[in-house]
């Protein structure tokens, strides 16, 4: 049986250990090397894992969803990347060698994209960028479906060739070849053809997965429904887009998410025992030879037609033991974890054990040395722990702020919960963020653009582009005083 254990109780749980002598504990310096990925077999379709265990999207998912922090950091990073919304904008270089953005309107790509949903497209183009944005600040990679004008295949002339664009989620999606993949592990993002789109949550592949082909740009409208790709690419990320905030601090994000659970656990007991037992060998083997004999009386008993005997250790309790007839390890570990379940009924309660009395006996060794039962007190550090906990949690809110890259005066979340107020603060900071956000719009509008590439080629060569529209932020002491927020709110 086992040498230590842990006996749970609502109100008063306990450790024990068997004998004196210290436990041996086994250690290993093994370091483990990561596991290499290999292509999973799905039907006739050799797929790309996400991950070791093909869930890497998902458990990014959860593990996020289930921050308290992260979500309103990404929330943040969405609103300030869409600003006022998609505009078509051009870009000149002035003088000084500035690049100059002019936001401009143009009828006809406008009308193309309100009529997605005419078209018979699921989102209109705002939903459609909305979880765009949404993808990237989760994985920094989006997958997109693409509806072409079915009057193109039809030869109408002057049909534009795409009639909208479709997000498909990540977590649905992984990139499959027919080609053998077998053994291979020097796998690039081009050695795949194909996207297969599905459930990939589902402990269990079943034959519930969608085929589409990837998209051609060489060729973009040769085939229906492809799926294109676009990614912030990852150093040494050969196949898909990681997130790199969220690979670097997931460690972080795990503890943040358990601290809760945590304090509450220890402050219902569940995690803390406060009494640790030592049980003398010398009673283990009295209780063996006990039930020894126990067995081979009820063995004799059995062969003259009586009743065998049993071990009942709580009056009125239930907690009776069936000896039987041939003896076994089991039959001890029974007879300790009811003994020490006694014993732990015993400790429980508040002003119940008045007058109560545990009895125990005291063993000679093989030493002649006296071997008793021991109940040590184990010392309940409560304001230590949970100080030690949250110092992790204020911990964890920075290390997730630094690795997003949001300062406190734009978040609003700081190590000490005091948001700072200077206006200047918030502004200068606010700007340098809005200069770092040119790489998630080229991104994230990248199909877009190239869609508007494929249906007005002349306006796309003269330069027209989609992107986000981002007022200038002004500070409070360079606008008129009768427009300032203070005297707006006033009015």
């Amino acid at each position: 049986m086992n040498r230590i254990g842990y006996i749970p109780s609502k109100t008063h749980p306990i450790t024990y250990q068997i004998g004196e002598h210290p436990i041996e504990e086994q250690a290993s310096g093994k370091v483990v090397a990561p596991e290499l990925l290999t292509a999973l077999e799905v039907g006739n379709y050799f797929v790309w894992p996400a991950g070791a265990d093909n869930k890497e999207p998902t458990t990014c998912k959860e593990l996020i969803k289930g921050n308290r922090l992260i979500p309103s950091l990404i929330e943040k990073q969405i609103a300030i990347l869409y600003g006022r919304g998609l505009q078509l904008f051009t870009e000149e270089v002035d003088d000084d060698g500035d690049i100059i953005r002019h936001y401009c309107k143009d009828a006809e790509i406008q009308a193309w994209l309100d009529s997605w949903r005419e078209n018979g497209i699921a989102d209109d183009v705002k939903t459609y960028i909305n979880k765009c944005i949404r993808s990237y600040y989760y994985s920094e990679g989006i997958y997109t479906k693409w509806h072409f004008t079915r009057g193109l295949r039809a030869g109408i002339r002057g049909a534009m060739p795409v009639a909208g664009l479709e997000h498909v989620s990540e977590t649905r999606c992984r990139f499959c070849t027919r080609h053998n993949l077998h053994d291979r592990h020097d796998i690039e993002n081009k050695d795949f053809d194909l996207v297969m789109v599905g459930n990939w949550a589902a402990d269990t592949i079943r034959n519930e997965y969608r085929i589409y082909p990837r998209l051609d740009f060489t060729n973009p409208t040769a085939k229906a429904s492809p799926i294109s790709y676009s990614r912030n690419p990852n150093y040494g990320e050969e196949v898909y887009s990681t997130n790199v905030f969220f690979a670097g601090i997931r460690a972080w994000i795990q503890g943040c998410n358990a601290t809760p659970e945590y304090i509450n656990s220890f402050l219902e007991n569940a995690l803390s025992a406060r009494h640790h037992v030592i049980i003398p060998n010398a009673w283990m083997d009295a209780k063996q030879r006990y039930l020894e004999e126990l067995c081979s009386r009820n063995a004799t008993l059995k062969a003259q037609g009586k009743p065998t005997r049993n071990v009942e250790l709580g009056k009125g309790k239930g907690w009776t033991i069936e000896v039987g007839t041939e003896y076994t390890e089991d039959l001890l570990e029974k007879y300790v974890n009811l003994e020490l379940k006694k014993l732990t009924e015993f400790l429980s309660g508040r002003g119940k054990n008045q007058g109560k009395v545990y009895a125990s006996r005291s063993f000679v060794n093989a030493n002649g040395e006296f071997e008793t039962w021991k109940i040590e007190e184990i010392t309940q550090k409560y304001k230590e722990y949970i100080d030690a906990l949250i110092a992790y949690d204020k911990r964890s809110d920075m290390v997730i702020l630094s690795a997003k890259g949001i300062d406190s005066s734009i978040s609003n979340i700081s190590s000490d919960g005091v948001v700072s107020k200077s206006g200047a603060d918030a502004y200068y900071n606010y700007i340098i963020y809005l200069t770092q956000q040119s790489i998630p719009e080229e991104v994230v509008c990248a199909d877009l653009n190239y869609a508007i590439k494929l249906n007005f080629p002349e306006k796309y060569a003269a330069g027209i582009r989609l992107g986000f529209f981002r007022p200038n932020v002004q500070r409070q002491e360079d606008i008129s005083p009768s427009k300032r927020m203070a005297n707006q709110q006033e009015m």
